[in-house]
């Protein structure tokens, strides 16, 4: 049974968002050479990657980034970047590094054969599926202080949000799923960070780990 609902959302009620500083997003550097450079230029206290220490210094180009919007870098976004799977808008009250603590734990996770893999859940081909498996428990693992998860919506030019279901709405069918555990992530686990936990996730979506 599925327990988040789906809707759809205009950008012109998201750009309204951004201007409330309430609205992040995670870029996916990975063939999109323009990510890393609009992080430099917007500066570590708007910009963070998810990965750390070693790993950061490495994979700068492919990296994750946890960015806090405003308007004319959600605007940057739409007009660069929308047509691509470049990554998932965030609605949360928390600051930059709180999220970037929550969305590290998500990095890597143990697949059924033991191996440990990258999760690549800001990667919205991957986390619509994932979502769709969650229980209410892992819900709110993953969505922690976040309100909702957000993507291009490809069908009309607008987004696709997606958060836990209220008490009083009821749950879809879906299918099975493989069950995977939470694993430290890339350059050391995050201070208050807990022991792996048991997550659904389908294999076609997994990376090989961060060396």
């Amino acid at each position: 049974m599925s327990l988040v609902r789906i809707d759809s959302v205009s950008v012109l009620s998201i750009r309204r968002l951004a201007a409330s500083s309430k609205l992040f997003a995670i870029l996916d550097a990975t063939d999109e050479p323009r990510v890393p450079e609009r992080v430099r230029a917007l500066g570590r206290g708007r910009a963070v990657s998810l990965y750390r220490a070693t790993a950061d210094e490495q994979l700068w180009a492919i990296a994750p980034y946890l960015v806090h919007l405003d308007v004319a870098t959600f605007d940057w976004i739409t007009e660069a970047l929308w047509a691509d799977p470049w990554g998932i808008l965030v609605s949360a009250t928390a600051d930059l590094e709180q999220l970037r603590t929550h969305f590290r734990r998500l990095l890597t996770v143990v697949g059924p054969d033991g191996d440990t893999v990258m999760f690549r859940f800001y990667d919205p081909r991957v986390l619509v599926s994932f979502l769709m498996t969650c229980s209410a428990e892992q819900l709110r693992e993953v969505y922690g202080p976040v309100e909702w998860l957000g993507w291009t919506d490809w069908d009309g030019y607008g987004v696709v949000t997606c958060r836990p279901l209220g008490p009083d709405e009821a749950p879809v069918e879906v299918g099975p799923s493989v069950r995977l555990r939470l694993s430290r992530p890339p350059g050391g686990a995050e201070p208050g960070t807990r022991g792996a936990r048991s997550l659904p996730r389908q294999v076609f979506s997994l990376e090989p780990p961060i060396p």
